[in-house]
């Protein structure tokens, strides 16, 4: 039992060094803007190639550890995860340095996160849901702590550009080194490797209807107040605005736990609608805040966002867990964050959409469409409940 345990730590470092390096770089989008000139739409695409380099890992990942096993997949990628910091420090005065470590953070994440959290679900707590707790907590933890690390070094260090890559390879040494703790859980079946969705039979409606607006909740809204917000209102924030990008992202990020607990009381189908709803309100928080220039109202509405990240999160694992077929289970996971991460391409819209009505006119549409999804989902998930109980598929 101990050596599970010690597993259990060295997986969730892992899962937490990764998630760091996710975001890491964020706050520095602000002072690369400056430093090579940037447009706002630059410094978006900058933040958003990260999850087009992240799908197709995500669709290969899980397969090729529900084949391969989960250490062949999650090594690698967590070696590539420091890499590509490296990347990111040596391309300070590089646009398409830039673009290529942020891609390769996709790649890596996608690689790792899909895979880590299969792997963490069968080396876990017998309670699925402690397990959904437990991998929210890391990564949120990952994801917050790396942007806020990033903003402070970035806004006052003597070597902004640097630092907090060089904080990151550092904890990811740290995982290389736990990582023979962790027992592998899948033997290699010498099963050809495809991209695999790893829905069931019988269950495509519900992982379209549920699973997947769900997913779009959990990283959709919040890209808005860590990839568009900061830098709609860098000019009300002056010269504190890398700083603040950071915080916010950690002021988000630490909503993770409440949430998670407010998931474990009240389940799973009320707490994703509610999520998108708390999503929906943040983006419309936001858009107050640039049409009137009160950068202060960031905060409450990252509070929004990041509660609904976490609930969204929470909730999207259990639906999977619920659905998949065990020997289909990273395939099926990897699917969820696709669609997760996906969602993180809202900022790139609206820029892109921006050019042609203005952000105001943007963001007002987006809070709508927000509205919309929260009555979707909140139709769909009571016909995602009523077969559970029903004897067919007991």
């Amino acid at each position: 039992m101990g050596s599970i345990r010690a597993g259990r730590r060295a997986l969730a470092l892992a899962l937490f060094a990764v998630a760091f390096g996710t975001n890491v770089a964020t706050p520095l989008f602000l002072i690369y803007e400056t430093r090579l000139d940037l447009s706002r739409w630059t410094v978006t695409a900058l933040f958003a190639i990260y999850p087009i380099g992240l799908a197709p890992a995500l669709v290969y990942a899980g397969p090729a550890s529900d084949g391969l096993g989960r250490r062949a997949v999650v090594l690698p990628g967590l070696v590539l995860s420091g890499v590509a910091s490296v990347v990111m420090m040596f391309g300070r005065d590089s646009l398409p340095l830039l673009f290529a470590g942020r891609f390769l953070l996709g790649a890596v994440t996608g690689l790792v996160m899909a895979v880590a959290s299969a792997w963490m679900q069968e080396i876990g707590d017998a309670d699925p849901m402690w397990n959904a707790r437990l991998l929210g907590l890391v990564m949120y933890a990952g994801f917050g702590l790396g942007p806020f690390v990033g903003g402070v070094l970035g806004q006052w260090s003597a070597a902004p550009l640097a630092w907090p890559y060089v904080v990151h390879v550092a904890i990811v040494a740290a995982a290389l080194i736990a990582m023979p703790l962790v027992p592998e859980t899948v033997a290699r079946s010498g099963r050809r490797i495809r991209p695999n969705l790893g829905i069931p039979d019988g269950a495509t409606r519900e992982f379209w209807r549920v699973v997947v607006p769900t997913a779009l909740g959990v990283f959709g809204f919040p890209a808005l107040a860590f990839g568009l917000f900061p830098v709609l209102l860098r000019p009300a924030m002056s010269d504190i605005a890398v700083f603040v990008t950071g915080l916010v992202f950690l002021l988000a990020m630490s909503l993770i736990v409440p949430a998670q607990a407010w998931v474990g009381r009240v389940g799973p189908y009320r707490a994703a609608p509610v999520g998108l709803a708390l999503g929906t309100l943040g983006t419309g928080l936001g858009l107050v805040a640039f049409a009137t220039g009160a950068w202060g109202i960031l905060f409450p509405a990252s509070i929004a966002m990041g509660t609904a990240s976490g609930l969204c999160m929470t909730a999207g694992l259990r639906f999977v867990d619920r659905l998949a077929d065990p020997i289909q289970r990273g395939a099926l996971t990897g699917s969820f964050y696709a669609a997760a991460y996906a969602g993180m391409t809202t900022p790139l819209i609206a820029s892109t959409v921006a050019r042609a009505f203005g952000f105001e006119s943007v963001l007002a549409v987006m809070t709508g469409l927000g509205c919309v999804l929260v009555v979707w989902l909140a139709v769909s998930v009571r016909s995602f409940r009523a077969p559970a109980a029903a004897p067919a598929r007991s």
